[in-house]
């Protein structure tokens, strides 16, 4: 049997007839909050962003379907299912809150699973009858092992239970100068990066909590896994910047993705003014590939990425292992 000549990524738009344009967009938009991206008036179609997807809504009034003789809208005879839209945050009782408060009926509630795994969903249905399944995260997945050790760290999985200790790291100016985002202020947000970290939103066996005499007090984590590459993140506690800790804790991830996760490449993406971040890059053996100009855009400003990036052949030789 030849193999399809493509891969499946992820949902892209789904397509619902509607009677009442304006019934319609009252729900998907000004209730859901989803975004209209195109108005196709010529032929009765409005297009609404919701994340990475698009719902297209198609005027039963509208040229184009009366043309394909579509037949008048039923409640019996919807050609769709029901439509999934992935939410975040997922607060189940907030949510029910809004909804009832905008006259939309609860349906089913439960852990169902979808593209990323076993997660809180709810059921409703928009005003034409059509099945709407709002959906949360998948519910992070923890584990007891693999335990990094080295000299004077202990590198576990890391937990949820973890916000606590990790969230005045995520609160301080100075500590997320240079990281991906800017301060953030409640335990809830904290939880919500760490799961964003653990399975099945992130790879398994890649992200740590960094601790040092049973005290969490840094995080390293992989990323964006694909074809055996990843990314390399990490984020130590200001009290122990400049004693080397990071570097040991890099030391330890690097045989942990090469070895144990068979990694080919392990990059870091660095902001140019984090010299302190380059130094350790260039301790541990990273090579510089080159600067991308403004490819990042944080509190509307671009600026500018340099790469690192260390091969697995590379860690060998560091290793004095063979392949």
């Amino acid at each position: 049997m030849t193999a399809a000549p493509f891969k499946l990524a992820a949902l892209d738009h789904v397509v619902l007839r509607v009677p009442d344009m304006g019934v319609a967009l009252a729900f998907y938009r000004d209730v859901l909050g989803a975004v209209v991206e195109r108005k196709l008036e010529r032929i009765g179609m409005v297009q609404l962003r919701v994340g990475a997807s698009i719902i297209d809504l198609v005027d039963l009034n509208g040229d184009w379907l009366k043309a394909a003789g579509a037949k008048a809208f039923t409640p019996d005879a919807v050609n769709v299912d029901h439509i999934c839209i992935r939410i975040e945050p997922f607060d189940e009782a907030a949510i029910e809150a809004y909804l009832t408060g905008h006259g939309v009926e609860i349906g089913e509630k439960g852990i169902r699973y979808g593209a990323q795994g076993d997660g809180p969903s709810i059921y409703i249905r928009d005003p034409f009858g059509t099945t709407v399944e709002l959906k949360g995260p998948a519910t992070p997945v923890e584990a007891d092992g693999p335990v990094l050790k080295t000299e004077r760290l202990v590198l576990r999985p890391m937990r949820r239970s973890d916000a606590q200790a990790l969230l005045p790291l995520f609160r301080d100016d100075e500590t997320l100068r240079y990281w991906a985002f800017g301060p953030i202020e409640t335990l809830a947000q904290m939880q919500d990066i760490i799961a964003s970290n653990l399975p099945p939103q992130n790879a398994p066996q890649s992200s740590f909590a960094i601790t040092r005499d049973g005290r969490t007090v840094g995080v390293v984590n992989f990323y964006r896994h694909q074809d055996r590459m990843a990314g390399l993140g990490y984020i130590l506690d200001k009290a122990l910047w400049g004693q080397g800790y990071v570097s040991e804790a890099i030391g330890a991830a690097l045989d942990h993705g090469f070895g144990t996760l068979n990694l080919h490449r392990i990059w870091l993406e660095i902001d140019p003014r984090n010299h302190a971040s380059i130094r350790v890059a260039e301790k541990c053996g990273f090579v510089a590939e080159g600067v991308a100009r403004e490819s990042f855009l944080l509190a509307g400003a671009y600026l500018d990425s340099v790469y690192y990036a260390l091969l697995r052949e590379e860690w060998l030789k560091m290793r004095g292992l063979n392949g």
